[in-house]
């Protein structure tokens, strides 16, 4: 994902905005009504601040272990000056809780049933201020079918999984939600679960480091990266997210 050029066209047109409205004016666009708003769902400060700086209006604290509510949903929704708000839940856990709330919301709301922050990033990327809303959810939607999501984690127990032997402390990998790999670090489980991703049609991966990935290790993914996957393009971003030592797009 173009996340980096995507921050810097935001950031651009929000800035040139606010150069070019008189002072006495300002006001009265803070109270004008957008076309699209978007609440996302986001666990991580490093993540809310990534779907901040490509255009999300609203980003609700929760994940996988802490799922907003459909209140705190519909809360969100109301504070988005609006005509019609996307909901991003970013979380197979949280789609339901979205729906509920579009249902309760007296707003016109669009739920756009993301299961990961990969998925949630790609389809905002893909929204279009000058697009309707049809055609909007409808590229937002295909966005979605484009990115492939992956998402290294630990094993709080000993368990048995699709036929896959998962020890207490292990890494697993996940690859668009389906757990498909364990490790015994981070790095190789990273390793291993991209050389199943990535294909010779993919163009960019992006990797989003959690808290408990060191710098180094970082690097060395990187490294191995661009050593494995010559043609690939490499985005890396802070994420500061806990449960996922890494979360990894691949488009």
């Amino acid at each position: 994902m173009k996340i980096e050029n995507m921050r810097e066209q935001h950031s651009s047109i929000v800035n040139e905005e606010r150069e070019h409205v008189p002072a006495a004016q300002k006001h009265h666009l803070l109270l004008k009504k957008q076309r699209f708003g978007v609440v996302s769902v986001a666990m991580g400060e490093g993540i809310a601040d990534l779907f901040k700086s490509i255009g999300a209006s609203v980003v609700i604290e929760g994940g996988q272990t802490m799922n907003p509510s459909t209140e705190d949903i519909v809360t969100a929704i109301e504070s988005v000056h609006a005509e019609t708000v996307f909901i991003l839940p970013n979380n197979s856990n949280i789609v339901m809780a979205a729906k509920q709330a579009a249902t309760v919301s007296s707003r016109e709301v669009v739920v756009i049933p993301t299961k990961t922050v990969p998925q949630g990033m790609s389809a905002l990327l893909s929204l279009n201020e000058a697009a309707s809303n049809e055609d909007n959810e409808r590229a937002m939607l295909e966005a979605i079918d484009h990115v492939k999501s992956g998402q290294i984690t630990f094993a709080v127990r000993d368990t048995q999984i699709d036929g896959i032997d998962i020890a207490k402390g292990d890494y697993m990998g996940l690859f668009n939600g389906k757990i498909t790999l364990t490790a015994k670090n981070q790095l190789d489980a990273a390793k291993e679960l991209l050389t199943k991703m990535v294909t010779e049609d993919d163009e960019i991966v992006t990797i989003i480091k959690g808290e408990d990935a060191s710098s180094d290790e970082l690097d060395a993914l990187q490294a191995f990266i661009e050593e494995t996957f010559e043609d690939v393009e490499v985005e890396v971003h802070d994420g500061k997210q806990p449960l996922y030592s890494y979360i990894l797009a691949v488009e």
